[in-house]
């Protein structure tokens, strides 16, 4: 870890009050980044930010268009600029899919994709103006193979692994990378509410050469090479972090 390597710069990160969000902020500030904190739970988000020097918490629904202009705009205000953000707000809801219904179907969408594309809209002026960065959305491995009762899930990430690729080639002249992290089975409390501890699970843990979970600080590091200046070659691509899953 380079404890200067972000030193000056101010990343955006929405659902970073837990999980892979918040991990990803955590070490962006210990390489000597601040961070505004998103997050639908605004109370969890100052508390991160909190634990971050110079960073800062807001509350924002990431499937509002209002929300999200309104905390882009507020962290700017406070934070002064933008040189990266990361889009990792979102949920999970599996079952059967003829019982999935529209209203479940279209917050999946709204959550992931829909608030992936907003985020980036009020965030791109932002970095043109601090002279270019780096944007890394997540998506999951989902949206490159299929797993049983994911089918709203693996269309909304699915469609970020799209959506990202065709914005690194509209904001590549402007010095602006795009690409997306595409995590496996990460121990995060989403996983482990689905899949129990690794004494005990609730389900079998999917298939993968490793046969384990991935940390939340594997991804993390992940995510601040793609936000740091040495990653300056790499846009458009989806990066598969899966313990293996992809490859079995």
């Amino acid at each position: 870890m380079a404890a200067d390597r972000f030193e000056g710069k101010v990343l955006l990160a929405t659902g970073a009050a837990s999980g892979l969000g918040a991990e990803s902020a955590r070490r962006f500030a210990a390489e000597g980044g601040r961070v505004a904190v998103l997050d639908l739970d605004s109370s969890r988000a100052e508390a991160v930010a909190a634990e971050l020097d110079g960073s800062a918490g807001f509350g924002c629904d990431v499937a509002d268009e209002e929300s999200v202009r309104e905390a882009v705009r507020a962290a700017h205000d406070r934070l002064g600029r933008l040189d990266g953000v990361v889009n990792a707000a979102g949920f999970a809801k599996f079952g059967p899919f003829e019982q999935l219904s529209l209203a479940d179907w279209n917050r999946m969408l709204a959550v992931h994709l829909t608030g992936t594309f907003l985020v980036c809209r009020e965030a791109v002026p932002l970095l043109r103006a601090a002279g270019g960065g780096s944007i890394v959305n997540f998506a999951s491995v989902t949206a490159l193979i299929a797993r049983r009762e994911a089918a709203a899930y693996s269309a909304a990430k699915g469609g970020i692994v799209s959506f990202s690729r065709q914005l690194a080639l509209d904001l590549g002249a402007d010095g602006i990378r795009v690409n997306v992290i595409a995590p496996g089975t990460v121990r995060t409390p989403m996983s482990e509410e689905h899949y129990g501890d690794p004494a005990g699970t609730k389900q079998p843990l999917p298939l993968s050469i490793q046969s384990r979970l991935g940390e939340p600080e594997e991804i993390a590091a992940a995510v601040c090479f793609l936000l740091a200046d040495e990653s300056g070659f790499f846009t458009g691509q989806t990066f598969v972090a899966d313990g293996g899953a992809t490859a079995v």
